[in-house]
């Protein structure tokens, strides 16, 4: 197998068992990390990777994306999450095609593994046919990500609709058929899962009956809680009402929970379920209070998703800043409360460590990956990125973890490795050509909001000569 030694950088494996090192090694054989230390030997390397000026680090988990809304960058960036329900389900995600989902999937992962993400949920609601679905794996795997894709149903039906919709019949039975077709390889950079709307957005006995085709299939599931914060379902308590029907467990992701009670968090970290914060989306579009410091609180890891390029930047870096300022201001808030001013470090509880670990290793753990990647960990796979310590936000890298957290970019991302395969390398992606990749968004974008009118360009494009206006 293929021996790759990255040399001479500074290593921030996220495990304590291993450690840091201002200038270390990690040795890769095949598509497994086998050793990270210092003055390894590079004997029998097959190529020796000079790290000198580099970060070396676990690549990101993403543990919530919508990748097929890329053709729709910025869309939602003004609007609240209620407005999705006159814009993007009936005016956009009605029309998509499954080219369109291969072209924006693709795209999606391909900026997401530029900024150093290496492993993404892939929360897919926009299955309008079977075909959308393959369309989505077909893009992930040409991609080079590792993923888990999260099979759900279709955004076009709107919540209060999704009741008799769902309740018609068995809208898994495809599911069942690409679980069994398309992800029969354990090893493989591809996991399965289920996306399940919920019972906030349908009823426990929909949800009940979703729970029971996960368990018969053997994959985890996730679902939307807690959302918007605010509004009289969101005290509906779902995750209480799971527990109390017997019905919550291990194999659960929670995403949002902005409305999630401690109580609720408690439940879910004796039943070992999962939960995800999205805090660039989740105050951008008026969800709620992002629910970091409830999670920790109730022994429950954190895990950051970017959630969507609709509303906020699908950059890690951004949202673990995202994720320490909101925390931060909360506890500050408390503080606040009693009378008093901050005073200690302590009471702002959530630290630039925190952060990194609810970007990488917690990750892993919401997507029940954690034994493959998450850290720099002799035996896990070669999920590593390089990100360059030389560029003028980072240095001098005095503290690396607070600087990464602090001043961090995707846009330091030099090399990415996934499996042991460089699918970034000198900053540049090394799968595809990103011209076609863009041209093929580009195409998307345009052709779904020709469809419906839709106003999404802004300022329009002046023709030449008369100042005529046109969207594209």
């Amino acid at each position: 197998m293929r021996r790759i030694l990255i040399r001479g950088g500074t290593v921030i494996s996220v495990d304590a068992a291993v450690g840091d090192f201002r200038v270390g090694d990690v040795l890769i054989e095949g598509n497994k990390i086998v050793a990270v230390g210092t003055d390894l030997s590079d004997e029998h390397a097959d190529e020796v990777l000079d790290a000198e000026g580099m970060i070396v680090m676990p690549g990101f988990v993403d543990t919530h994306r919508h990748l097929w809304q890329t053709g729709t960058r910025g869309d939602s960036m003004d609007q609240v999450f209620l407005d999705l329900t006159k814009s993007q389900r009936p005016r956009i995600a009605a029309h998509y095609t499954p080219e369109d989902v291969y072209d924006c999937v693709l795209a999606g992962a391909a900026d997401a593994l530029d900024r150093g993400v290496t492993t993404v949920l892939d929360w897919c609601h926009i299955i309008n046919t079977p075909d959308h679905a393959e369309a989505d794996i077909r893009a992930l795997r040409d991609s080079g990500i590792r993923a888990l894709f999260a099979y759900g149903s279709s955004m076009t039906r709107r919540p209060n609709e999704s009741k008799a919709v769902m309740e018609a019949g068995d809208v898994w039975q495809h599911a069942r058929q690409v679980r069994r077709q398309l992800f029969a390889d354990p090893e493989d950079r591809l996991t399965f899962a289920l996306a399940l709307p919920g019972p906030e957005a349908t009823t426990m006995e929909v949800t009940a009956a979703d729970i029971v085709v996960a368990r018969e299939l053997g994959v985890p599931m996730s679902m939307h809680v807690g959302t918007p914060e605010g509004r009289p379902s969101s005290s509906d308590q779902s995750i209480k009402k799971l527990a109390e029907t017997g019905l919550l467990g291990a194999d659960m992701n929670f995403v949002h929970c902005c409305a999630t009670t401690p109580a609720e968090f408690e439940l879910l970290a004796a039943a070992g379920g999962t939960a995800t914060a999205c805090p660039s989306a989740d105050m951008a579009m008026g969800m709620g209070t992002p629910a970091m410091g409830r999670m920790r609180a109730a022994g429950v890891r954190v895990a950051l998703g970017t959630d969507s390029v609709i509303a906020a930047s699908g950059d890690m870096f951004d949202e673990m800043r995202a994720a320490l300022w909101a925390e931060r201001a909360v506890q500050a808030q408390r503080v606040y409360a009693t009378g008093s001013e901050v005073m200690h470090t302590a009471d702002l509880h959530f630290s630039t460590r925190d952060a990194l670990e609810a970007a990488t290793i917690n990750g892993a753990h919401a997507c029940w990956l954690a034994d493959r990647v998450g850290s720099l960990t002799p035996g896990k796979r070669a999920d590593v990125i390089l990100v360059r310590a030389t560029d003028s936000n980072l240095w001098p890298v005095s503290d690396v973890v607070a600087t990464l957290v602090g001043c961090g970019s995707g846009l330091n991302v030099d090399t990415v490795l996934v499996d042991g395969e460089f699918v970034k390398r000198d900053g540049q992606l090394t799968r595809f050509d990103i011209r076609e990749v863009r041209a093929g968004l580009a195409r998307s974008r345009d052709r779904l909001y020709a469809t419906d009118n839709y106003p999404g360009i802004r300022p329009l494009l002046a023709s030449a000569g008369n100042g005529e206006t046109k969207s594209s």
